[in-house]
């Protein structure tokens, strides 16, 4: 019986020793979990954490840190890794809110925690994860996260602290980075020792080199660059936040990014706004931050700290302003029921609320935005779709642009301050679509570098500025305007500017640079000036099929190359009609009342008055400079003064053949210039008779046999010809 008894005993605990086999599995990796996006791997100690790092097979798995990991070399099983700790990363790995600390590599090239983060067309992803005290050193790609990432890659809410060191492509975060990088920082100390020549491998606070996007992050720690007998390159390549920002048209997006120019030592970036430590910590600073869905991501403790990430738990109050505008504006803004502004404060909400910048708006009232100018400790103002240039020939918005409708509905938005880098003016930059109407900014002061304008830095193809005026002060280095810095495709319909305009290449009284753009039934009053070239007093540089369209300008415009008292440069197909200037212009060559240099487009109908004088060559007092261009039925009577190559009429007409001059006179009395390499000069009196005019073929009013569309009147023997639409 006793036999019989045991027998059985042994049967019932096998066969529970058999179904606890089967319940589970013969070999469990890391911590727990199977990889998979609903049961990750867990990875809870350092043994699991350099487990995955030598398991290449399990790379494009699922990970989750269930625990913050401390891999100082001094501990027990840990070291100084020669190499990054995951190589080619290409599955997910959540941080969960912990942090890795002490990671020591000294290596070669693609360091940091991961080597690269994406492979081909395969996608990472890294979140929530704070990499800490890090001390990496290396050659080039080397960063405190990863050394490179791929552009299909995502990283977000992530940090990293400590010291990264290297040649090239060195960055506190990622070395190398054409991935999306959103609601990241970095405070390690960066230093670069690049040896060898070119101009690529940056080295940055956050980013060494940047193809991919960077949204709502910021660097603080020290950034430095040395390489003994190297060429410019390395300075002109060290940044703050990013040090090489791509190339071209490729070059990177950076939306809502800061750098501490003072802990870093850096006061430039390629990428980013860099403000003092002050600013820094201060929350006004990051406001755009806890917009659109990401409201309590961040937090900071006003004054005494940056923004951290909320799940770092540290001191401070989230950074939240609200959802959407509706909750803070009234209307819904949509076409039917706009968000209606009436004070300061509204209008400046708008620049907060990039998901927003796709709305309708409606001003109800003038506004005086001198109470948000950033100086004696007001705040500045927020540029509505901030952004950068970049291309090449072709430049492009980089940025999130405005889509929407601003109606100013005939108000005033005046003292409007804006100090940037890039796109700068009320709008950064208008998108497919976006429109701004019935709006005058008044007594503006725009500072910039590139796309800077009294209202508008970048206007972009299918975009639009109607009815809007701007009178105050513009300056910036290149593509600047008094209404619009760089119009690409865009269109400008009965507007004008009066502002006082200053800058190097492609200053224009109202736009700076037109590319394929539209100008109709513009002006400009302002003073303009140039040190450099294409100065005009309507547009700096007309190129690629532009048109101007019943314009004028009256104000002066000055400067060294390509000056013209309406345009300055008009090339490449483009094409001035029934346009006409008053003001003076000057400058050392190629400089016209109306057009400095006209080069294989079009000038037709137009005509000018006022005086011209040049230091250098090619000055005229229609236009300095025809080169293979078309030059028709247009006149001048300013007095023309000059040095080499002097017209009455052209200055200089290039060319073989030389570009056509058909139907086209200048006054040989007023203007001092018995000759012209263009035209036909005629007496005051044969220039102020019809007949002069009709038998060149011009279309006047009253008569059908040169046509009907009526271009030009004439008071005949008391005034010159004027153009009809003047008359309206």
């Amino acid at each position: 019986m006793a036999a019989a008894k045991n027998s059985q005993i042994m049967q019932i605990v096998t066969f529970l020793a058999t179904v606890c086999l089967l319940s589970v599995p013969a070999y469990a990796k890391y911590s727990g979990g199977t990889g998979e996006p609903n049961d990750p791997y867990q990875i809870a100690t350092a043994e699991d954490l350099m487990l995955l790092g030598e398991s290449p097979d399990d790379y494009g798995k699922h990970f989750i840190l269930t625990a913050d990991i401390d891999l100082d070399p001094n501990l027990p099983g840990r070291k100084v890794f020669n190499k990054a700790v995951i190589g080619c990363f290409a599955g997910v790995f959540d941080g969960n809110g912990h942090t890795i600390s002490h990671l020591t590599i000294a290596g070669a090239g693609c360091l940091g925690l991961f080597g690269a983060l994406g492979e081909g067309n395969t996608r990472a992803e890294v979140r929530n994860l704070g990499v800490v005290d890090v001390n990496i050193a290396g050659g080039d790609y080397v960063g405190g996260l990863a050394g490179t990432s791929n552009r299909a890659s995502v990283v977000s809410q992530c940090y990293s602290t400590g010291s990264v060191s290297g040649k090239g492509y060195i960055g506190g975060f990622v070395g190398d980075s054409h991935s999306a990088v959103t609601q990241c920082y970095s405070t390690a100390a960066v230093s670069g020792d690049r040896s060898s020549h070119g101009i690529d491998g940056g080295i940055g606070g956050l980013v060494g080199e940047s193809f991919g996007t960077l949204t709502d992050c910021y660097s603080i720690g020290l950034v430095t660059c040395y390489s003994p007998g190297s060429w410019y390159r390395v300075k002109s390549t060290a940044g703050g936040l990013v040090g090489w920002n791509g190339q071209f048209a490729y070059a990177g997006v950076v939306t809502n990014c800061f750098w501490d120019n003072e802990t870093s030592g850096q006061s430039t970036s390629n990428g980013g706004m860099g403000l003092t430590t002050a600013e820094m910590q201060s929350a006004e600073t990051f406001l755009a931050w806890g917009t659109c869905g990401n409201e309590n991501i961040w937090t900071i403790d006003d004054g005494r700290d940056y923004p951290r990430l909320w799940w770092q738990k540290m001191p401070g109050a989230p950074i939240a302003v609200g959802a959407t505008l509706s909750s803070l504006l009234t209307g819904e803004g949509t076409q039917d029921d706009p968000y209606l502004i009436y004070t300061p404060d509204e209008l400046n909400l708008i620049g907060l609320f990039t998901c927003d910048w796709d709305k309708h708006y409606k001003l109800m009232a003038d506004i005086d935005m001198s109470g948000f100018d950033g100086k004696d400790g007001r705040p500045p103002f927020n540029i509505i779709a901030p952004g950068r240039l970049h291309g090449f020939e072709e430049l492009y918005f980089q940025g999130i642009p405005f889509t929407g409708l601003f109606d100013g509905n005939d108000h005033t938005i005046s003292h409007l301050t804006v100090k940037t880098i890039e796109c700068g003016g009320m709008f950064g930059g208008l998108g497919t679509a976006g429109e701004v109407r019935n709006l005058g900014v008044a007594d503006v002061n725009i500072v910039g570098s590139a796309g800077v304008g009294g209202l508008v830095g970048f206007n972009d193809r299918g975009s639009s500025v109607t009815q809007c005026y701007s009178t105050g002060v513009v300056s910036g280095v290149s593509f600047v305007g008094g209404l619009v810095g760089y119009n690409n495709r865009g269109t400008v319909n009965h507007c004008y500017s009066a502002d006082t305009l200053a800058g190097s290449a492609s200053v224009g009284g109202l736009v700076g640079h037109n590319r394929g753009g539209t100008v109709n039934q513009c002006h400009g009053t302002g003073a303009v000036s140039s040190t450099f070239w294409a100065a005009g007093g309507l547009v700096g540089y007309n190129e690629w099929g532009s048109s101007v369209t019943e314009c004028y300008s009256t104000g002066s415009a000055n400067g060294e190359l390509f000056v013209g008292g309406l345009v300055g440069v008009n090339t490449w197909g483009s094409s001035v009609t029934q346009c006409y200037s008053t003001g003076p212009a000057s400058g050392e060559s190629s400089v016209g009342v109306l057009i400095g240099s006209n080069g294989d487009a079009n000038v037709t109908n137009c005509y000018s008055t006022g005086t011209v004088s040049g230091s250098g060559r090619n000055v005229g007092g229609l236009a300095g400079e025809n080169w293979f261009g078309s030059i028709s039925q247009c006149y001048s009577i300013g007095l023309v003064t000059g040095v080499r190559e002097v017209g009455g009429l052209l200055g200089m007409n290039y060319g073989t053949p030389s570009g056509p001059v058909t139907g086209c006179f200048w006054d040989i009395e007023t203007s001092g210039q018995l000759t012209s390499a263009g035209g036909t000069g005629k007496t005051t009196t044969e220039m102020q008779a019809a007949s002069t005019f009709l038998e060149a073929g011009w279309d006047f009013t009253n008569e059908i046999a040169n046509g009907t569309e009526d271009i030009w009147w004439i008071n005949e023997g008391k005034d010159y010809p004027r153009l009809w639409w003047q008359a309206r």
